[in-house]
């Protein structure tokens, strides 16, 4: 019996590719990505003339997306979050120059114990970041949904904007933390909350602080993404991800 997982199947519990392009040489050929416990990397063939993306589910049973990044040269990373069993897909997929279709290249499926565990650097929380702009400035630029936050400027009026009677303001706060937190070192363990808040700021339209119309579906995701945020930022043992 076939299942299928996003674009690898699973045949008699044996891991098998499938290539979804019928121009495209089988999987089984295809460089493959690889997978540590801290990232999942892939290397883009030089003679490649389109856009490469890379993305990072969890597994088994219900895949969640934890990641995803593209380009068309280099290197393709991903950081690694932690998990309850470090059990991880990554998949690899391409489209040419100039189609909006892309197909699966090569894929993989691994556990890698103690995912998402490196950098023992401090966990410091959003007050910190605001009443130390100097040293927030050395680790811009960030990113919150496409809002892009360059200056230290925009970062106090941030942190400025933490009330959570908005929970959208509240959670652009914390998430910049959590980011800045990362770039300084500490533990990426929180990456996969990082990425899921940050797609949450794209969908509504995240523009920097302001007055956000959100529905109460929203505001519960919001301020369930702040409550781990807020987590991992205090947790000055660095043990967890809260």
């Amino acid at each position: 019996m076939w299942q299928f997982f996003g674009a690898v199947c699973l045949l008699g519990g044996v891991t098998t590719s499938v290539a979804w392009d019928a121009t495209a040489a089988h999987a089984s050929g295809n460089v493959k990505p690889t997978l540590t416990a801290t990232q999942a990397a892939f290397a883009i063939p030089p003679t490649s003339n389109g856009v490469w993306t890379l993305k990072l589910w969890t597994m088994p049973g219900s895949t969640t997306l934890m990641g995803e990044t593209s380009g068309t040269s280099g290197t393709l990373t991903l950081p690694v979050p932690q998990t309850r069993n470090c059990e991880f897909q990554v998949d690899v997929r391409f489209a040419r120059v100039g189609s909006p279709v892309s197909f699966f290249y090569s894929g993989l499926i691994a556990t890698v114990p103690g995912c998402g565990q490196s950098g023992g650097g401090p966990r410091l929380t959003p007050g910190y970041w605001k009443t130390h702009p100097d040293v927030t400035q050395t680790f811009l630029p960030q990113s919150l949904g496409a809002y892009q936050v360059t200056t230290s400027v925009e970062s106090t009026a941030i942190f400025d904007a933490m009330k959570c009677s908005d929970a959208v303001d509240c959670l652009a706060g914390h998430l910049l933390a959590a980011e800045l937190d990362m770039a300084n070192g500490s533990s990426i363990c929180i990456s996969g909350v990082v990425f899921h808040a940050n797609q949450f700021l794209d969908g509504v339209g995240y523009a920097g602080p302001g007055s956000y119309t959100i529905d109460q579906a929203q505001r519960d995701r919001a301020l369930h993404f702040e409550t781990e945020l807020d987590a991992y930022t205090n947790d000055s043992n660095t043990t967890s991800c809260g």
